[in-house]
C-alpha cells in the first residue's frame, strides 16, 4: 500500500483539536469530532490493507491481529502503566476504585460499555477520568473483531457486492445512530453499533480508490476541509452527537481522502513536514493527553488555562514523541524486528493480563482506604467527608422520580401546605428547608433534569423531553387542584439554556427564543396558580463559576491546601448564570425570587464553604451538609415566608 503523508497530516487535523476541546479551549467547541475524523481514517487505512492482502492472497487473521497489537498495545499499556501510581497517590477511595475498573476495561477493550454504564446525570465529571478516551479504542477493536472475518467473506462469494455491503452495514448503523440520539443518547455516544457506520465510510473509500474510479479533485478536497472545520468550530456538546450532523465531519473527512492526493493543493498542505510529524505520533499524543489533562484537574481542581495550558499541550507532544520514538517503533514490524509473530501475541496478551489484574486490585477494597494522602491524612476520613458531596435528593432518594407520585416519604406531614417543586436544584433545597429555625410541612415533587415549565423542556442524557412534560403537566395539575397546598416554591438549573429544548407538541423551540420563552413559562405559570388562590416564588440557582467547587474543597484537603481557594470572584460567575439572572430579573417585578447570592457573595468574593463544611457538592449543586448549614444560618423558610407575605 502507497504512503500517503496526506493522511498523517489529516491525523494532526484531527488530534490537535481534540486536546484543546478536552482542555477547555472554547473555540474548539466541537474538537471532540476529531475522533470520528479517527475513525474514518482507520477504516481507510485497515480496510486498504485487508484489501491488498485479499487480493495478493495473503490474508491472515493472526496476521491482522499481529498488526493491531503491534500498533496498539506497546503505547498503550505504557501509558496506562504511567498513570497508574498518580492514581495511587491522588485519588479518592471511590476514583480509585473506578479508575480499576477502567483498567480491567482498558484491557478487555470494553472501556466504553464501562464509561456508558457509569454515565449519567450525577455520575463523576468525566473530564476527571484519565482513561476516558479508551473507548474510541474500545470502539475500533470491536468493530475489527468481525470485520476481517466479514471482508474475507463477501470477497470470497462475490467480491463485486463489497461495496453494496459496506453501504447497507453504514446505512443501518447510521440509522441506528440517528434513532439512538432520542431514544438512549448515552449508549449512542459510546456504544460500537452506532458509531460502525463512521469507519465504514473509510472502508468505502478504500474500496473505491482500491477499485481507482475516482480522481485527485482539489475543489472536492477543499470542501471536505471546509467540513471538518466548521464541525470543529460550530458543533457543541449540545449537537447530537453521532447523528446526521456527524455525517458532516464524517463526508468531510471521506471527501479529503478521495480527493486530497498526487500533490493537489490541499494533499500539499496537509503533507507538510509539520502536520506529517504531528500525524505521526498522532496516536501517542491521543493517548497522552487525557490523562495529563484529568490528572492536572485532579491535583488543581482547575481547568488548564494560560500558561498550565501551554505545559500541558508541550508535554503532550513531548511524551508522545518519546512514547513513538521509544515505544511505538521499535514494535513495529519490519526485517530487523526480533519479535516473531508468536511473540508479539504472548506479549501483548500477558501486558493486557497485568494490566486486568492491577485493575482488580485497584478496584478491589473499597478502593485502598487506608493509603495516606499527600497531605498525611487518611483517606478513609477523606471518604466520609466526599461521601457528603454525594447527591443532594433532597428528603428521600425515592424523590427523584422518573414519573410523577407522591411517596410518603417525600413529604414532611400527611398534609403540607407547600410544595418543593423542579429539578436537581429544587431538590437541594429540602435540607435548607428541614434546617431552618421556622418550620413548615412541605412535599417534594422533583425530577433530576425537569425544570419546573410546563410545556417546555429540555432534552439531553437520560432527560427525554416527552417524560418531563408528562411530569410537569401531571405536578401542576395535581398542585393546581389540591386545596391545601398554599405555596409553591420552585428553582431549577434551567437545562433548557444549554441543551436542545421541545414545545409539548414536539416543536424544537429557536435557542435564540429559549429565553423569552422561559420568562413567558414562568409568567403564565404563575398567573395560573395565583388564579387558583396560590403564591409561587422562585429561589434562584446558587452563584456557579464553572468549577467544580466540591472537587475543590476535596482536592484543597487532600493536598492540606486551605478551602478560601476555593472561593471565586463574582465577575467569574458562568454565562448560563448570568442568562438565569436576565431571566429572573425581568419576572421579579411580579414573582418574589430568593437569591442564593444575596447569602454567598459580595462584592468582592462568593465563598464556597462554611467553616469546614463545603456549601456545594459540584459546580451548582449544594452539598447535603451545606444546604442544611445554609438553612440555620439564614432561616430559608422564614426569608420565603416574609417574601410572599410583602408588597409586589
Amino acid at each position: 500500500m502507497k504512503y500517503r503523508g496526506e493522511i498523517d497530516g489529516l491525523r494532526a487535523v484531527a488530534v490537535v483539536p481534540v486536546i484543546f476541546f478536552h482542555a477547555g479551549v472554547d473555540v474548539f467547541s466541537g474538537g471532540y469530532i476529531g475522533v470520528d475524523v479517527f475513525f474514518v481514517i482507520s477504516g481507510y487505512l485497515i480496510t486498504s490493507i485487508l484489501l491488498h492482502d485479499l487480493q495478493k492472497q495473503q490474508f491472515s487473521l493472526l496476521t491482522f491481529y499481529e498488526r493491531r497489537a503491534r500498533r496498539i498495545l506497546p503505547a498503550l499499556c505504557f501509558v496506562v502503566l504511567c498513570c497508574i501510581p498518580f492514581a495511587w497517590l491522588w485519588m479518592m477511595p471511590s476514583e480509585l476504585e473506578d479508575f480499576g475498573l477502567s483498567l480491567v476495561g482498558v484491557a478487555t477493550f470494553t472501556s466504553n460499555i464501562l464509561f456508558w454504564q457509569q454515565s449519567g446525570y450525577f455520575a463523576a465529571s468525566a473530564e476527571l477520568k484519565p482513561l476516558l478516551h479508551t473507548w474510541s479504542l474500545a470502539v475500533e477493536e470491536q468493530y475489527y473483531i468481525f470485520f476481517p472475518i466479514f471482508l474475507a467473506f463477501v470477497w470470497r462469494v462475490r467480491r463485486s457486492l463489497i461495496l453494496a455491503s459496506f453501504i447497507v452495514l453504514g446505512g443501518a448503523s447510521l440509522a441506528l445512530a440517528q434513532w439512538a440520539t432520542q431514544n438512549m443518547p448515552t449508549a449512542n455516544y459510546y456504544l460500537a453499533p452506532m458509531r460502525f457506520w463512521e469507519i465504514v465510510a473509510g472502508s468505502i473509500c478504500a474500496v473505491l480508490l482500491w477499485r481507482d474510479v475516482v480522481r485527485p479533485n482539489v475543489v472536492a478536497a477543499t470542501v471536505g476541509i471546509a467540513l471538518v472545520v466548521f464541525a470543529m468550530l460550530s458543533f457543541t456538546a449540545a449537537t447530537p452527537t453521532p447523528s446526521i450532523w456527524t455525517f458532516i465531519p464524517v463526508f468531510g473527512t471521506a471527501l479529503i481522502i478521495l480527493f486530497a492526493r498526487d500533490g493537489n493543493h490541499i494533499a500539499a498542505f496537509l503533507g507538510n513536514p509539520v502536520f506529517v510529524f504531528i500525524g505521526l505520533i498522532s496516536y501517542s499524543a491521543y493517548l497522552w493527553h487525557q490523562p495529563l489533562i484529568a490528572f492536572f484537574r485532579l491535583r488543581t481542581s482547575d481547568d488548564p488555562q494560560g500558561a498550565s495550558l501551554v505545559a500541558l499541550v508541550i508535554a503532550t507532544f513531548t511524551l508522545a514523541w518519546f512514547s513513538w520514538r521509544y515505544i511505538e517503533r521499535p514494535f513495529r514490524a519490519s526485517p530487523q524486528n526480533p519479535l516473531s509473530r508468536g511473540n508479539v501475541l504472548w506479549l501483548g496478551s500477558g501486558a493486557l493480563v497485568a494490566v486486568a489484574s492491577v485493575g482488580v486490585f485497584l478496584s478491589a477494597f473499597d478502593g485502598h482506604p487506608s493509603r495516606q494522602t499527600p497531605a498525611g491524612e487518611n483517606f478513609a476520613e477523606i471518604a466520609l467527608v466526599h461521601d457528603n458531596l454525594r447527591p443532594n435528593v433532597g428528603l428521600h432518594s425515592d424523590c427523584d422520580t422518573k414519573h410523577f407520585a407522591l411517596p410518603s416519604n417525600c413529604r414532611t406531614s400527611p398534609h403540607p401546605q407547600t410544595v418543593l417543586w423542579g429539578d436537581s436544584y429544587a431538590m437541594q433545597l429540602a435540607p435548607a428547608l428541614v434546617a431552618s429555625e421556622t418550620r413548615v410541612d412541605f412535599v417534594q415533587v422533583t425530577k433530576s433534569s425537569c425544570g419546573p415549565f410546563p410545556g417546555i423542556s429540555a432534552h439531553f442524557g437520560k432527560a427525554r423531553w416527552w417524560q418531563c412534560t408528562d411530569f410537569n403537566d401531571q405536578a401542576l395539575d395535581w398542585i393546581s387542584n389540591t386545596d391545601e397546598i398554599r405555596t409553591i416554591i420552585v428553582s431549577s438549573a434551567f437545562s433548557q439554556l444549554l441543551y436542545p429544548t421541545y414545545e409539548r407538541d414536539g416543536t424544537v423551540v429557536d435557542p435564540a427564543e429559549v429565553e423569552e420563552r422561559l420568562i413567558k413559562n414562568i409568567v403564565s405559570t404563575q398567573s395560573y396558580l395565583n388564579g387558583r388562590g396560590k403564591l409561587m416564588i422562585f429561589v434562584s440557582p446558587p452563584p456557579q463559576n464553572g468549577r467544580s467547587l466540591g472537587l475543590c474543597y476535596i482536592r484543597k484537603r487532600i493536598f492540606g491546601q486551605p478551602y478560601e481557594d476555593c472561593n471565586f470572584d463574582p465577575d467569574e460567575m458562568t454565562a448560563r448564570n448570568r442568562a438565569i439572572t436576565r431571566i429572573l430579573k425581568r419576572v421579579e417585578a411580579s414573582i418574589p425570587v430568593i437569591w442564593f447570592d444575596d447569602f454567598l457573595c459580595d462584592q468582592a468574593i462568593c465563598k464556597t464553604t462554611f467553616d469546614q463544611i463545603s456549601i456545594y457538592r459540584d459546580t451548582g449543586h449544594l452539598s447535603i451538609s451545606g444546604a442544611a448549614e445554609l438553612g440555620r444560618r439564614v432561616d430559608l423558610t422564614a426569608i420565603i415566608q416574609q417574601k410572599l407575605s410583602g408588597p409586589r
